[in-house]
């Protein structure tokens, strides 16, 4: 199935294994949860609240917060409304408790993330050279585009993007757009 929240396609497996076993969780565990990973307090937190949970282990306690960052990231980043993502979630069996709370969370952290990524931005110089591989081992559907550039004192860096593949034709065709403008720009120059 295709999900908004997931920028029109699917639900990776690992965040669809992570988000079933945070709907185990009762109703306030899970939104004591979710408001400490909202506040970005000490990861050693996480595991206190879930102690005496089935995810109460290091690694289960790591895996359903990154699943939770990972839905209000996805959420924030495909524009994802608070309705639309109570929806999604709902579909893919999350309790309703669950869904309205990441809604909640989504729609009061939109802001900030929209002035943060605004504020950071994202800006490749010269590009000289862009290299793609398959995306990281566990993850399904992804490509690894890097993005090698130079800026005017002849630094290089690199940039990494993980896309999933349905994404692909869009970035190819946003991209041809783009060049096109600043080949318009030139010209009036």
């Amino acid at each position: 199935m295709k999900f908004k929240f997931c920028s029109d396609g699917d639900c990776p497996l690992w965040a669809l294994a992570a988000l079933h076993a945070l709907g185990s969780l009762p109703a306030g565990l899970f939104r004591a949860l979710l408001q400490h990973i909202v506040d970005e307090l000490p990861e050693d937190g996480i595991m206190d609240i879930l102690k005496g949970t089935s995810l109460s282990s290091r690694d289960e306690s790591a895996r359903a917060a990154a699943a939770i960052r990972w839905v209000l990231r996805q959420s924030w980043r495909g524009g994802c409304p608070g309705s639309q993502l109570t929806r999604d979630l709902l579909v893919l069996g999350l309790p309703r408790a669950h869904a309205t709370a990441l809604a909640e969370a989504a729609d009061n952290g939109r802001e900030a993330y929209e002035a943060k990524v605004q504020a950071s931005g994202f800006m490749v110089n010269k590009l000289t050279d862009v290299t793609c591989s398959p995306g990281p081992e566990g993850s399904f559907d992804t490509i690894k585009l890097c993005l090698h550039s130079e800026d005017i004192t002849g630094e290089r860096e690199q940039k990494t993007v993980l896309l999933h593949k349905s994404q692909v034709d869009t970035l190819l065709t946003e991209l041809k757009d783009a060049y096109k403008k600043m080949e318009e720009l030139e010209n009036i120059e």
